[in-house]
């Protein structure tokens, strides 16, 4: 598989999917591109309480039996991503639940992940339990890297398990007590400006093509195929975005609201990047052995809403055509009934900046112990 097309290929689904975000006109074209085109904008009109759930793994794999990588590279097929997210706009609280799993006999896992966001401070609480009870083949492989280390945690911290890490005390921690400025107001505006003429590029691209390329079925989904040609054409349409004065001073503010030291050197890499974008750009147009294929399908929801967004995706690489290399993957969004938030973690179940730097130097310490090299 030729290298250097994976970031291209993202930047294209981050296009494609970026749509979802905007508000939603007040009359859909009846046609099947209006009603594509109108199913993704109205992917922000979630109501006040909403979950959705992301899946993603790769279904599909193609390379020579001979190939030194390919039973490590086949373990791809056998892991998948999920992640839930509900919403509760009003109380201004969202909860992610991440699993990433496999079911490879050579790396059988279940990993876990829950974040808990205040949407109107910034922060995040982020539950130990999973962390320091994880699923039993994560444990193996966590005992083996530390010794034997991860399982001690809970029987010698047994209160561990029921407390929250913030990403206030995190920040604390890695930046020495040092307040970090962080300007919201302006980094928001940063974002939505980009973010609006990012999905007003992928709407017009859309508008753009031939009518007869949406296909809609008989329970109202929408499909249509993208090719190599159109995802040569959206690099192209991005890099020329993305070299917009306006658009750069946007990226460059997003970058340094965040808390971050000035960026040095930001237009040389802000240069390279454009010139990378271009590269991917031409190097796809010029590979005639590549072929790609993305299916994007939409599934209109009530009350103008987003039901499901689903891309299945093929890469192919057809240099050698008696035995020629692809991946295919599956990516989809699907709104769920509400699944309410948990509870916020108190004060006293919240770790402090003092009891991480406890925790962690006594870990290390253990580790370092138990290696037996000093």
């Amino acid at each position: 598989m030729k290298k250097g097309i994976l970031l291209s290929i993202l930047l294209v689904l981050a296009l494609v999917i970026s749509a979802c975000g905007e508000s939603a006109e007040e009359k859909a074209a009846k046609t099947p591109q209006g009603k594509f085109i109108q199913t993704l904008k109205n992917g922000k009109n979630a109501p006040d309480k909403s979950t959705y759930t992301t899946t993603m793994g790769v279904t599909d794999i193609q390379i020579p039996s001979d190939d030194s990588s390919s039973q490590m590279i086949g373990i791809l097929k056998d892991i998948k991503l999920s992640v839930t997210t509900s919403t509760d706009k009003k109380a201004n609280k969202t909860e992610t639940k991440a699993n990433i799993k496999s079911t490879n006999n050579m790396l059988p896992f279940s990993m876990d992940l829950n974040v808990l966001s205040d949407l109107e401070s910034g922060n995040s609480y982020i539950p130990l339990k999973s962390i320091v009870k994880p699923d039993a083949s994560l444990l193996s492989f966590l005992d083996q890297a530390t010794g034997g280390m991860w399982s001690k945690i809970d029987t010698e911290m047994p209160g561990l398990k029921d407390k929250y890490i913030s990403t206030e005390e995190v920040m604390s921690l890695l930046t020495d007590g040092t307040e970090v400025k962080i300007d919201e107001k302006a980094y928001e505006g940063a974002r939505k400006k980009i973010n609006e003429k990012i999905t007003k590029l992928s709407e017009d691209y859309f508008q753009g093509l031939e009518k007869d390329r949406f296909k809609e079925a008989e329970d109202g989904t929408i499909t249509v195929s993208l090719k190599k040609e159109d995802v040569v054409k959206l690099l192209t349409e991005l890099r020329e975005l993305m070299n917009e004065e306006a658009v750069k001073a946007d990226f460059k503010v997003m970058t340094e609201s965040q808390g971050s030291d000035q960026v040095k050197d930001f237009d040389t890499q802000y240069s390279e990047l454009l010139t990378g974008l271009k590269t991917a750009a031409d190097k796809l147009l010029d590979d005639k052995k590549l072929m790609i294929n993305f299916d994007i399908a939409v599934k209109p929801g009530k009350d103008n809403t987003l039901d499901t967004l689903t891309i299945s995706g093929k890469v192919e690489d057809t240099l050698n055509n008696t035995n020629p290399e692809s991946i295919s993957f599956k990516l989809e969004t699907k709104a769920e009934k509400f699944v309410p938030i948990s509870d916020f973690p108190t004060k006293e179940q919240i770790l402090s900046k003092e009891e991480l730097t406890l925790i962690i130097s006594d870990f290390a310490r253990q580790i370092y112990i138990n290696s037996g090299v000093y």
